[in-house]
């Protein structure tokens, strides 16, 4: 028998029992419903393990080393969610996106920064339970992941979660982290770029005179964007989005426009870029080539953004004219 057999029967059960009285009307709510939805599926696959008091099951874990998470402390990690049928829910592994079809070139595959504050309380019960180099393998009550229960046995929101995480690294200053990474990053592979602004580096590969820009002028850019690993994200190149298999037909991959601020705010503030990539344009000029890098504060923060997670920092190759060519 299957999960989805072991779950339809659970569900079957309660509703020939609910036939047998006829005196009253039961109106079972839903997280009586996926209580038992997850006790069948237990029974089956893990019976005698208890869960914990707040009704995480705790299925396998290596306790790892070193610092322990707390509620205020962020996690580096790799994961893997799926429902009580194996389907997947979440995951940031690269193998898994090849499998199932939905890898992509533009895609983050790396291990990922998370807020243990920000985190529901399934996952902070979990986390605080490892230490780096450990890895936990927990079933998670929608209600402790801050869901409202389901009242089918369907995958989806309000439905139990299975979660396979990886912890690599615990640290309390975020920022402290991820300016000490883009410091290490530019020391290794760009030794002759600039901070020209806290968490942002920029390398000129070409200059022109410093007087070329005036405020209010546009700015036509072209780029393309990376991760720290390489990998492109974004371009408005064809060629290299061709290049990278990103290659949209229905673009026109037209030039980027940026105005020009004399005082930085107001460029901040009139144009509608990632803070970081707006910065580096302000400290270019006409007809430039540069590279500028940037720590998370300066891109997506601490919200994720499509493909890009929260806390990733972002590189740009930038070029710079002043018609459309």
């Amino acid at each position: 028998m299957n999960i989805k057999d072991i779950l339809k029967a659970s569900v079957l059960s309660f509703a020939l029992l609910s036939l047998g009285s006829c005196a009253e009307e039961i109106d079972e709510s839903s997280e009586s419903v996926q209580k038992r939805v997850l006790e069948a599926y237990m029974n089956e696959n893990y019976p005698g393990l208890e869960p914990t008091a707040s009704g995480i099951y705790i299925i396998d874990s290596v306790a790892g080393t070193g610092v322990c998470p707390t509620e205020e402390s962020y996690v580096r990690v790799d994961y893997v969610i799926t429902y009580l049928d194996g389907t997947y829910s979440s995951y940031n592994k690269e193998e898994i996106a090849r499998q199932l079809g939905t890898y992509s070139e533009s895609g983050y595959y790396d291990p990922e920064i998370w807020s243990m504050e920000n985190a529901t309380p399934g996952i902070q019960e979990i986390l605080t339970k490892i230490r780096p180099g450990g890895r936990i393998k927990a079933i998670i009550p929608a209600v402790m992941n801050d869901e409202e229960s389901g009242t089918s046995i369907d995958n989806g929101t309000g439905a139990p979660k299975i979660y396979d995480i990886s912890l690599h690294e615990v640290f309390d200053d975020i920022d402290a982290r991820a300016l000490s990474e883009l410091d290490a990053y530019a020391e290794m592979y760009y030794p002759e770029a600039d901070t020209v602004e806290k968490g942002l580096y920029l390398q000129k590969l070409t200059d022109s005179p410093a007087d070329s820009l005036e405020s209010g002028k546009k700015v036509y850019v072209r780029y393309v964007g990376r991760y720290l690993n390489g990998r492109v994200f974004d371009t408005n190149v064809q060629d290299t989005a061709k290049k990278y298999d990103l290659h949209d037909k229905s673009s026109e991959y037209d030039f980027l426009e940026y105005t020009h601020k004399d005082n930085v705010d107001d460029a901040i503030n009139d144009n509608s870029l990632v803070q970081g990539f707006t910065l580096a344009l302000w400290h270019m000029n006409y007809n430039e080539h540069a590279y500028a890098f940037f720590y998370y504060d300066l891109g997506y923060g601490e919200s994720n953004s499509g493909r890009i997670p929260a806390y990733t920092p972002l590189f740009f190759e930038i070029w710079t004219y002043k018609t459309e060519k």
